[in-house]
Parts: C-alpha cells; sequence; structure tokens
C-alpha cells in the first residue's frame, strides 16, 4: 500500500469519496467524517458514489412543432402547441439540477403540471385547443356543403329535399372523428372522453338518458305549443311554423330508405355533439371552473350562439339553450357518463323523425 493512501480514511460513509486523515469534514458532502472499523471499510469500498445532483446540465430542448425551448424535465410534449419532445434518459434526469417548476407563459408563471397530459382526464389548455379544432373542422365542412347545394340549386337558395337533409347532417357527424383520434394517437384511455367501462355505471346512465329523454320531448312538445301559439296570434316573426310543416312534409313523402339513412345521420351527429361538447369541453372546463352549474351553462351557451350565428334563427336559441342545460344536468346526475347523454341526445334527436311518419 502507497504512501499516500496510508494518509487517507478510505471513505466517507455518505458519500464515498476519499477523504484525508487530517480533515473532520467531508470536502465533498461537508458531513462529519466517520472512522470505520477495518471490516466496515472493506465494504464501503463497494460504494457507489452519489451522483451530484447539483451538477449543471444542459436540458433546453427545441420543440419539433413550434420552436419553443423547453427547460423542464417531466414534460413530454411543448406546452404551447402539445406536440411531442425528445425524450430525456431517466440517467441524465437524476443529474440534472431541479429547476422552478414553471411554465412562462402568456405574460405569466405557471406551475409546468399544469401542462402534463393526462391518459384519463384533460387539462384546460389541452381540452380548448382539442374543442377548437372541432369547431374549425365543423365551419369548414358546413360552408362547402353549403356552396355546394346552393351551386346545386339555382344559385340563390336551397330546395328542402330529404337528400338536403341528409348531407346537412354532415358536418355534425364528422366533428367527433378528431377527439377519438386524438385520444387513440396520444394512447389516452377514452374514459377521458367519459366512456365508462363498469357495466354497473353503463346500466345507470341508460336508466338516467333514458329519463333525460324524456324531459327533452317534453321541451320539443312545449317549444313546438308556443310556435304555433304565437303563429296564432301573428307573432311568427321568423316562419318558424311555416318550415317545421314542410320539413313534415318532405320526410313523410321520402322514401324510407333515405329516411332511414336520415334517421342514421342525425344519431351519429348527435352523438358526435356529445363527444365534443359533453367528453371535451365540459370535462376541460371542470378543470377551471369547480361549481357544475357554471360549468353547464358556459357549454350551453357557447353551443347556442355558435348555432345561432351558423342558422341565423334567434327562436332556435332558448330551445337549444334550455336543451343543453339539460344535458349538462344529466351528465353531472351520471357522474360525467357519456352514454347517459349519448342516449338522451341521440333518442331526444330521432324520436320526433320516427313520429312523424306514423
Amino acid at each position: 500500500m502507497s504512501r499516500e493512501n496510508t494518509k487517507k480514511i478510505k471513505y466517507c460513509v455518505y458519500c464515498g469519496v476519499d477523504v484525508a486523515k487530517n480533515k473532520t469534514y467531508c470536502p465533498n458532502c461537508g458531513k462529519l467524517v466517520v472512522k470505520l472499523k477495518e471490516g466496515e471499510q472493506q465494504a464501503k469500498q463497494h460504494i457507489t458514489p452519489k451522483p451530484d445532483t447539483m451538477k449543471k446540465v444542459d436540458i433546453s430542448r427545441k420543440c419539433p412543432g413550434c420552436g419553443s425551448v423547453i427547460t423542464s424535465t417531466i414534460l413530454d410534449q411543448c406546452p404551447i402547441c402539445n406536440a411531442a419532445l425528445e425524450k430525456i434518459p431517466e440517467a441524465q434526469k437524476v443529474a440534472i439540477k431541479k429547476k422552478p417548476a414553471f411554465i412562462f407563459t402568456n405574460k405569466k408563471l405557471r406551475p409546468e403540471q399544469n401542462f402534463i397530459l393526462k391518459k384519463d382526464e384533460w387539462n384546460l389548455k389541452e381540452g380548448i385547443n382539442v374543442f377548437s379544432t372541432c369547431v374549425y373542422i365543423y365551419i369548414i365542412s358546413f360552408f362547402l356543403i353549403y356552396f355546394f347545394l346552393v351551386f346545386q340549386g339555382d344559385g340563390d337558395s336551397i330546395d328542402q329535399t330529404i337528400q338536403m337533409f341528409i348531407i346537412s347532417q354532415i358536418p355534425e357527424v364528422l366533428i367527433a372523428i378528431y377527439p377519438i383520434y386524438y385520444v387513440i394517437s396520444k394512447n389516452h384511455s377514452y374514459t377521458k372522453l367519459g366512456f365508462e367501462r363498469d357495466p354497473k355505471k353503463v346500466l345507470k346512465a341508460v336508466v338516467i338518458g333514458l329519463v333525460g329523454a324524456f324531459s327533452l320531448l317534453l321541451l320539443n312538445l312545449l317549444y313546438n305549443t308556443l310556435i304555433s301559439s304565437l303563429a296564432d296570434i301573428g307573432l311568427d316573426f321568423f316562419g318558424m311554423e311555416v318550415d317545421l310543416i314542410l320539413q313534415n312534409q318532405v320526410i313523410q313523402n321520402a322514401d324510407l330508405i333515405w329516411v332511414i339513412l336520415l334517421v342514421i345521420l342525425i344519431a351519429l351527429g348527435a352523438a358526435s355533439l356529445e363527444i365534443v361538447y359533453r367528453g371535451v369541453l365540459h370535462n376541460a372546463l371542470k378543470q377551471r371552473f369547480r361549481n357544475e352549474i357554471y360549468v353547464i351553462l358556459i357549454v350551453a351557451l357557447v353551443y347556442s350562439v355558435f348555432m345561432v350565428l351558423i342558422y341565423p334563427n334567434p327562436t332556435f336559441f332558448l330551445l337549444n339553450f334550455l336543451g343543453f342545460v339539460i344535458l349538462g344536468i344529466i351528465w353531472e346526475v351520471s357522474n360525467g357518463n357519456i352514454y347517459s347523454t349519448l342516449i338522451a341526445s341521440v333518442l331526444y334527436s330521432i324520436l320526433p323523425i320516427i313520429l312523424i311518419l306514423f
């Protein structure tokens, strides 16, 4: 053994580094040096030195989507555009000095935990981004179909035919494709959209959905009665009763195969709306507003205003708003089980069509 080694206590019992014989405190970790017996010294020879947690390691990652520089060690996606980031090796994470867990966005510091994408629930930013994409899909498909129908007609108006009714359902059918694709592509759980697997919860949701459908049909009956009453006293400013009568005649005179196709597309459209407005928007807003009433009213208002902008007939606003409030209540009663609102919304949408035929 060399003279140099005989002057050292071989290892610090805390971090494993060599310590000079005349040192009272370890030069690496600063702790009091403990002298070991010969047997303990031999055992400590196999200690692996602990990583230096204060070591500065460059962890800046450039987002491939928007180009932002991300220094967080826990985010797997960009907090700005949600694009996937390059993975940090676990061994490197251990050696990285922990930085404040905040992300600077929109002139505010926000906890980076708020940006982590969870498999079974939305964060607010993620949900709003997905919902906004669905709205874009609806608007683009709506106007493409609108211009197609106008050019197919006389270039001024759209004739009410069963084929026109069928084509007009396409935008609502399309909007649910993106949320489903998003969940699949991220390998997230379908419970994020409200789809439960527990048979007992599904059965409970079915019962709640049937009761909810009855409530919605009662609302529709009251609404039609109100329209008829206003028409009788000359206050049908938007020709609602005339439009309803004309739509009923078109459906009654159509071939059965076209009516069946219309019913199928209406059912798919109703289900799509629930996936987008309940499964995405409602669930995302609950991360911001813990009061369920606020969330129900906001979602109902968003849908009602959007539909008035697409179909500029104010008489639909009240019906859409009240209908979505009822669906929001059904959603909360069933603890966010989407089967309840799917059943209620689909039955509410197709039963009036079926009743027209009989």
